[in-house]
């Protein structure tokens, strides 16, 4: 009896190690995917420019601008991934968020939003070539809508009086996105751009 006993303890105890240990390297996984490296600090001066309207673009042109679109936004989900890693590593500190951090958030979630408003203006103030309008609207809703994250937090910090206790999360995308933000949307945004010989890493992220 007292034998089954210690043998029942042991598979119990065997098994709640396994569990923690499969959490553990969850976690790990986790903040390794959510830790880029060399990771750019964006600037006004990184972000989509061209300012051009009442202009027939070549495809030449409108691959151009997409590229810039898409690159600032795969330096952007970078710069977003590690806040969230550095963040989440600061479990169990005093301060879940710093001012420091804070006015980082504050300066992705402004570059983010010029970065998205200009490109959106000069898709609308000039004649794109047959057969991108519908490609270029899907891009832009994908990526504002990755991006809807920092803004929310950062909204959230500014009008809601943030208690640095409390955690923050600039991955995760609202379930109201999930038309936006997909397998689907995923896979008609990389054929649109191998047929355009634009390379990025961007929607992968």
């Amino acid at each position: 009896m007292k034998k089954s006993l210690i043998l029942g303890l042991i598979m119990i105890l065997t098994l709640t190690l396994a569990a923690c240990n499969n959490k553990d390297e969850d976690h790990q996984d986790h903040s390794s995917r959510n830790a880029p490296k060399n990771v750019k600090e964006l600037s006004e001066k990184d972000i989509f420019q061209d300012q051009t309207k009442g202009k027939k673009l070549s495809e030449k042109e409108a691959n151009q601008a997409i590229q810039k679109y898409v690159d600032v936004n795969s330096d952007i989900l970078d710069n977003k991934y590690l806040m969230q890693y550095k963040l989440d590593r600061q479990y169990g500190s005093d301060k879940k968020i710093t001012d420091k951090q804070a006015d980082r958030l504050t300066n992705l979630s402004h570059l983010s939003i010029k970065n998205d408003v200009r490109f959106e203006k000069y898709m609308k103030n000039n004649t794109l070539p047959a057969g991108y309008k519908d490609n270029v609207d899907r891009i832009i809703k994908y990526f504002t809508a990755l991006n809807s994250t920092i803004k929310d937090a950062d909204k959230d910090i500014e009008e809601l009086d943030y208690q640095p206790q409390n955690e923050l999360n600039v991955v995760d995308v609202s379930t109201k996105y999930a038309g936006d933000v997909n397998g689907k949307q995923q896979k008609k945004i990389k054929k649109f751009l191998k047929s355009k010989d634009i390379k990025t890493d961007a929607v992968d992220k």
